[in-house]
């Protein structure tokens, strides 16, 4: 757990506060398992750094950052384009001031390149991800929204169907139809697992002139 979590006494947040904290501890644990589970802790699947804190010490600016293969733009302009691929992705979370609310909705900004359907590649709006109102309501957690891109960025969760509630960045919607599909370049090998975090070893004392003797340890 982050140490700054439990300096902050819950039960005097009310309000704004409270769910502000509670979005905190539910994304640090998050993170924390990932960090556990992985092979190199120092570069977990999943992390986040807090960008912005209400007076109070309540994070308000998050940058997320996703570790797996992911596709972040394409080969050249003549079809059909291969995908180039990245495993480091950066996004930004920001909590507007009237969060939670109807209107307060959580903004998610990528800030390193994604080539996704469902978040704007190019122009003004780079890097915004399209979330829709119903999956964006008050009831959404911040932990649930930050899983579910993680599902954009494995093509596992797409909309490339110019329907509604319709591609974010028509351009890549047209090379998922056109390209990414018919080459079975959106289906890549995202879900292999990670290996194993490696086991401590231990060694059995011996006399001298004898070789020790190492060990695994069962975890």
């Amino acid at each position: 757990m982050n140490p700054a979590i439990s300096k902050i006494n819950e039960k005097e947040l009310k309000g704004r506060d409270a769910r502000l904290f509670q979005e905190w501890k539910d994304l640090d644990a998050l993170c924390e398992k990932r960090k556990r589970e992985s092979a190199n802790p120092f570069k977990p699947s999943l992390s986040y750094i807090i960008r912005r804190k209400t007076p109070t010490g309540l994070p308000t600016e998050y940058e997320i950052l996703y570790r797996c293969k992911s596709i972040i733009g394409v080969e050249g302009e003549e079809k059909p384009r291969k995908p180039i691929f990245g495993d480091l992705h950066k996004m930004s979370v920001i909590l507007p001031n009237n969060y939670p609310s109807a209107d307060g909705n959580p903004i998610f900004t990528f800030i390193s390149d994604i080539w996704h359907p469902n978040i704007r590649y190019s122009g003004s709006f780079k890097g915004h991800v399209c979330l829709t109102i119903k999956e964006m309501g008050v009831l959404a957690s911040i932990k649930d929204l930050v899983l579910r891109v993680e599902r954009y960025l494995k093509y596992q969760m797409y909309h490339a169907q110019n329907t509604y509630p319709y591609p974010e960045d028509q351009g890549v919607a047209e090379w998922v139809r056109e390209e990414g599909e018919p080459n079975g370049w959106v289906k890549f090998a995202q879900d292999k697992p990670e290996p194993p975090a490696p086991k401590p070893v231990v060694e059995d004392t011996k006399p001298d002139g004898q070789k020790p003797i190492r060990k695994s340890l069962s975890i």
